[in-house]
């Protein structure tokens, strides 16, 4: 089957402004030959059912309920594919912007929950236009991610080559450790002695096979354990959506922002993911997790995928130099890593963040909040000047909720000593049943907080207080610490509160510089841009990708040179 839309292995030269030329050069690119196989059939994932808006623009967000799957809308299915490349999440001038390494190909997951996820894949079919929904789709997404009802995809799944239980039992944990489209799930029949490998042979560009039961479930004799998955076109059909962890890990600090806001004298704040805050990745195409084994099999084929994608066509820096966020949360010590290789000679930091972190993710989060972390460019092309100059903060990956639970973190020897210094603290830490305490082997010992943080604070202040300064030295409450950058910087004025007005709601204020991707000459969404930035002097065609050259330009020479 042929590619839709049809791929390109070279960027488009610039039409128009670059947040729409990144949706006409995004979404068909096909520069790394892993991904995007000449032959479709040899793609390493997949294929993934796929659905399709049956208008341009049917919604822009979901309920204000952001912890239960809802039914988002009707679609229409369309062939079974891999997902489009994607573009950023939200508003192109959001003031706050995440940045991780790619999406994360959820479907390839085991279980119920990677039986159901779909996919979008546009069309222009009924007089619809598939960049129009391509388009639409990113700017308003938020939290969410679309999945297919378990009973809508019964009747598709195939009968050649089920699997059933042979006798009741219970499912595994199983890891898929490649991207081998065969692999095995483990079950444990009731009465045997060990457990029972069964192994599913899935075969390229042939209907997957999606596993039904999930981990630690049990099942009865003759259930159906897995069977290969192939929803065809022109179904209609609920699209659910679904909040998913990593993109829902904003919503704390925003909330705490929020209250400062109102301290502020900002009544009635709300602020939003996808609105207040756009979420890219540095590589447009999604793997299901980031490494040799899920890319190709070696370093070099990684390696190609950065070189492709960060310095070649640098989607997610082009997005970032036309955004020109406040700030930018680099999502996990991985993406820092791949960022400060890519574009590190343009940090800001006194003293330098260090290249082997002791405690990884966490000396960098307290680095970048404690401290100006800044990403500094300026240049002129044709005597414009450009620059940009935004806060950068290095988090724990996003995924995990444990990363954000308030914590006490210690090297293995500075907790050795501590329990020798402080002997009833660390009973206290390690035996009171609402703290979770992780000892590791080459690992920071981590006391985290599962509920009651300010008595667990206040019980410790007065119960050891001796010991107390110490540990609150150690002390981490991360979506705190990020709220607190996002006050700072309110504080200094490089971000502002717009109050409600006219009706309208109020809003964070948006990066410099013109946007035209809600309103231009290629479609008009409903919602316009509540911000005025159409309206704002245009940059020269070409302009901002001219800057970016330069700055990759420069990158890449200084990577030459040493």
């Amino acid at each position: 089957m042929s590619y839709d839309p049809p791929r390109q292995s070279h960027p488009k030269p610039p039409a128009d402004p670059l947040e729409i030329d990144l949706v006409f050069n995004v979404r068909p690119c096909s520069t790394c030959s892993f991904f995007w196989p000449e032959d479709s059939s040899k793609q390493p994932y997949g294929p993934y059912p796929s659905y399709d808006f049956d208008s341009n623009t049917p919604l822009e967000r979901g309920p204000e309920a952001e912890t239960n799957s809802f039914v988002w809308l009707k679609g229409t299915t369309r062939p079974a594919t891999f997902p489009d490349a994607e573009v950023m999440d939200g508003c192109r001038k959001a003031p706050i912007m995440t940045i991780g390494i790619n999406p994360n190909l959820t479907a390839f997951g085991l279980g119920k929950t990677g039986a159901s996820w779909v996919y979008p894949s546009f069309s222009s079919d009924g007089g619809t236009d598939s960049w129009t929904k391509y388009a639409y789709y990113y700017r308003y997404r938020s939290v969410y991610q679309e999945h297919l009802d378990l009973k809508f995809i019964d009747e598709f799944l195939l009968p050649e080559g089920r699997i059933t239980a042979e006798k009741p039992g219970v499912m595994l944990e199983s890891l898929r450790l490649s991207d081998d489209p065969s692999y095995d799930i483990r079950v444990q029949y009731d009465g045997d002695a060990s457990p029972t490998a069964i192994h599913l042979a899935g075969k390229l560009g042939q209907p997957r096979y999606v596993v039904l039961v999930d981990a630690n479930k049990r099942f009865a004799k003759n259930d159906l354990l897995a069977a290969r998955l192939d929803v065809p076109a022109g179904r209609k059909g609920d699209i659910y959506a679904e909040p998913i962890a990593y993109y829902m890990q904003l919503l704390p600090v925003l909330r705490i922002f929020e209250s400062y806001l109102n301290e502020q004298g900002h009544a009635g704040v709300r602020l939003q993911v996808g609105e207040d805050v756009g979420q890219v990745d540095m590589v447009a195409c999604a793997s299901p997790h980031w490494g040799p084994e899920w890319l190709g099999g070696n370093n070099q084929s990684v390696n190609n995928i950065i070189l492709n994608c960060v310095h070649k066509n640098a989607w997610a820096m082009k997005q970032l130099l036309q955004t020109r966020p406040a700030i930018v949360f680099l999502v996990g010590q991985a993406s820092w890593n791949m960022f400060r290789e890519s574009f590190g000679r343009y940090i800001q930091a006194q003293p330098p963040l260090p290249p082997y972190p002791a405690d990884g993710s966490y000396t960098l989060l307290r680095l970048t909040t404690q401290q100006e972390c800044r990403l500094e460019f300026s240049t002129e092309i044709g005597r414009r000047a450009f620059n940009i100059s935004t806060r950068v903060v290095i988090t724990p990956h996003f995924s995990y909720n444990e990363n954000f639970v308030p914590q006490f973190r210690m090297s293995e020897q500075a907790f050795a000593a501590f329990e020798k210094e402080y002997p009833s603290a660390a009973v206290f830490l390690q035996n009171d049943p609402r703290i979770k305490l992780q000892k590791q082997t080459g690992a920071f010992v981590a006391a985290g907080i599962q509920t009651d943080a300010s008595a667990i604070l206040a019980e410790i202040k007065n119960k050891f207080p001796s010991a107390s300064p110490g540990l609150m030295a150690a002390y981490y409450d991360p979506h705190r610490m990020m709220a607190a950058v996002l006050e700072q910087l309110y504080q200094s004025g490089r971000l502002s509160y717009t109050n409600p007005k006219d009706g309208s709601p109020g809003f964070l204020s948006r990066g410099d510089g013109p946007c035209t991707f809600c309103v231009n000459n290629h479609w008009k969404f409903p919602k316009g841009c509540p911000y005025g930035k159409p309206d704002e002097k245009q940059y020269p065609i070409g302009f901002l990708e001219e800057v970016t050259k330069k700055m990759v330009g420069s990158v890449s020479a200084a990577g030459d040179s040493s």
